[in-house]
This record gives structure tokens, C-alpha cells and sequence, in this order.
């Protein structure tokens, strides 16, 4: 007898899990559904979106590519005016090697022409 209650006892428990199992095994399986579902619409949304990116990526590289072009145009452009203004002031220093003496010279004689003049112009006029 006491077996026969203690069976009648575990195949109610039994009974009573079973009911609680079968609506949650049947939410989870509405969930997996959805999930799938859900997969899908994001699986449809993302390959764009990674077709989008790549396209994207390669656009950037081609950019930055450009502006290192760019940079090392410009960057020989900077040393081509430094030689420039390098080679500019060796040219100055010869020009005013080469005219300084002279002009040093022919300033002395304008001077000492214009006392001459202004000497022999005061003797006439006295």
C-alpha cells in the first residue's frame, strides 16, 4: 500500500512537471523561431552593410594613398623653394662682393667730384 501511494505520488509530480514543461518548451520553441527570424532580417541588412563598408575601405585607402601623394609633392615642392632661396641669397652675397668694392669706389669719386665742383663753384663766384 505504501508503494502504491508513494508511485501514485511521483507519477503525479510527474504529471504536474509535464504540464509546466510543455509551455515552456513550447515558448522556447516560439523564441527560436523568432530568433531565426530575427537573424535573417539582420543576415539581409548586414550583408549591404558589409558590401558597404568594403566599398567604403577602399575608397578611405585610395584616399590616403592621394594624400601621401600629395605630401610628398608638396614636400618636394618645400625643398625645392629652400634650395631656392638658398641658392637666392649665395647670389645676393656674390652680387654684393662683386659691387661693393666698386660702388664703395664710385661713391668716394661722386663725393670728392661734388667738393671740386662746389669748391671751383665758390671760387668763381667770389
Amino acid at each position: 500500500m505504501l508503494l502504491t501511494i508513494s508511485v501514485t505520488v511521483i507519477a503525479a509530480f510527474i504529471v504536474i512537471f509535464v504540464c509546466f514543461l510543455i509551455p515552456v518548451l513550447l515558448q522556447i520553441r516560439r523564441t527560436s523561431q523568432r530568433i531565426e527570424k530575427l537573424a535573417d532580417a539582420v543576415l539581409i541588412h548586414v550583408e549591404p552593410l558589409g558590401r558597404d563598408l568594403t566599398f567604403i575601405s577602399m575608397e578611405v585607402r585610395a584616399i590616403l594613398q592621394s594624400i601621401r601623394r600629395q605630401v610628398d609633392t608638396v614636400e618636394e615642392g618645400f625643398l625645392t623653394v629652400r634650395e631656392a632661396a638658398l641658392g637666392l641669397k649665395a647670389f645676393q652675397l656674390g652680387v654684393r662682393q662683386i659691387l661693393e668694392v666698386p660702388l664703395l669706389e664710385l661713391s668716394s669719386l661722386v663725393r670728392g667730384v661734388t667738393h671740386g665742383l662746389e669748391a671751383f663753384l665758390r671760387i668763381f663766384r667770389r
